[in-house]
C-alpha cells in the first residue's frame, strides 16, 4: 500500500512506474500490474512491451497456476546498463560503476580537493569513468544514467550548485550539461548528505517516516528524510547545519568566510588542526 500511495495519477500510468512496481516485487505479472494500479490490462500490455523492447525486463517463466495457463513473471534486468557514480567531498573523491539496482561493478578513490573548482574535479571523474567502463565490459552507450554528489546546496532541479561555502568556483555551474556532451543519459546532481541519508532510509528504513543523517567530515551536514521524501529546502539549503553560527569567538574563522560556524568549531579539519 505504501508504495501505490507513493504513485501519483500521472505517473500510474508510465512504463517507469510499473519497472518500479515489478522491480520491488509488488506485482511482478500483467495481472498483478493491472490489479495494483488500476489500469486497463491493455495499457498494462504496451507497457510491458515497451519494457521488454527496452530490456529493463524480461520473461521469468510461469507462475503458479490458478487453473488456467500460468501466468508469466516478470523480471527486473538489473544487467541491462550501468549507471555511473561520484561523490565529491571536501578533499576526497570517489566514483564507481553500478549495476541497475546500485550494486559497485568496479570503483577509484583518490584524494581531491573540491576547491580545485569545477573543471578540474569533473575532469578527474570523467577520466575515472572512462578507465572504470572497459574494466567492466561496458560502453558509453550502456550508460543508463550518472549521479553525482557534492558537498554544498544544490537545486535540485537544474543540477547546480548554490552558493557552496566551501566550493568555490561552483556557484552556479551547470554540472549536468558538462556531461552532456560526454553521454546520452540524465545526469542527477545532489548534495552529498542528502544522497546518502536516502541511501541509507532506502536500505535500512524504509517504514521510517522521518529520519536524519548527519555527517561529521572535513565538514559537517545533515540529510533530512521528512515524510519519506528527502527535504531539501529553498535552494537546496535545508540541512546546511555546519555554518550555523555555533559560537561568537571571533577568532573562531569558518572556510566560508564567517565566524563562529559550526563547522569551524567540530569540523574534521577544525579538529584536526587543534590537534
Amino acid at each position: 500500500m505504501a508504495t501505490k500511495r507513493a504513485l501519483t495519477q500521472s505517473s500510474q500510468t508510465s512504463a517507469g512506474a510499473l519497472l518500479r512496481l515489478i522491480r520491488e516485487g509488488v506485482a511482478v505479472t500483467r495481472a498483478d500490474l493491472a490489479r495494483e494500479t488500476g489500469l486497463a490490462r491493455s495499457t498494462v500490455a504496451q507497457r510491458v512491451d515497451a519494457l521488454l523492447e527496452q530490456g529493463l525486463l524480461y520473461e521469468a517463466g510461469g507462475g503458479a497456476s490458478t487453473g488456467g495457463r500460468p501466468a508469466t513473471v516478470l523480471a527486473f534486468n538489473l544487467e541491462a546498463g550501468v549507471v555511473l557514480v561520484a561523490d565529491l567531498g571536501a578533499t576526497h573523491a570517489r566514483v564507481a560503476v553500478s549495476d541497475l539496482c546500485g550494486a559497485p561493478l568496479a570503483e577509484r578513490a583518490s584524494d581531491l580537493d573540491i576547491a580545485a573548482g569545477p573543471q578540474a574535479a569533473l575532469g578527474w571523474v570523467a577520466e575515472r569513468f572512462d578507465e572504470l567502463l572497459p574494466e567492466v565490459g561496458r560502453s558509453p552507450d550502456d550508460v543508463y544514467g550518472i549521479g553525482i554528489g557534492v558537498p554544498g546546496p544544490v537545486e535540485f532541479d537544474s543540477g547546480r550548485p548554490v552558493n557552496p561555502p566551501i566550493m568555490p568556483g561552483w556557484d552556479d555551474f551547470a554540472i549536468p550539461e558538462w556531461f552532456a556532451s560526454r553521454y546520452r543519459a540524465p545526469v542527477l546532481v545532489d548534495n552529498d548528505v542528502n544522497i546518502m541519508a536516502l541511501g541509507e532510509h532506502r536500505t535500512h528504513h524504509a517504514e521510517t517516516e522521518h529520519l536524519l543523517l548527519i555527517k561529521v567530515g572535513t565538514g559537517i551536514g545533515c540529510g533530512i528524510v521528512a515524510d519519506g521524501h528527502i527535504h531539501r529546502g529553498a535552494q537546496g539549503a535545508a540541512g546546511d547545519i555546519g555554518h550555523i553560527r555555533a559560537s561568537d569567538r571571533t577568532d573562531v574563522v569558518c572556510r566560508c568566510g564567517n565566524i563562529g560556524c559550526l563547522e569551524a568549531i567540530a569540523g574534521g579539519q577544525a579538529l584536526a588542526e587543534r590537534l
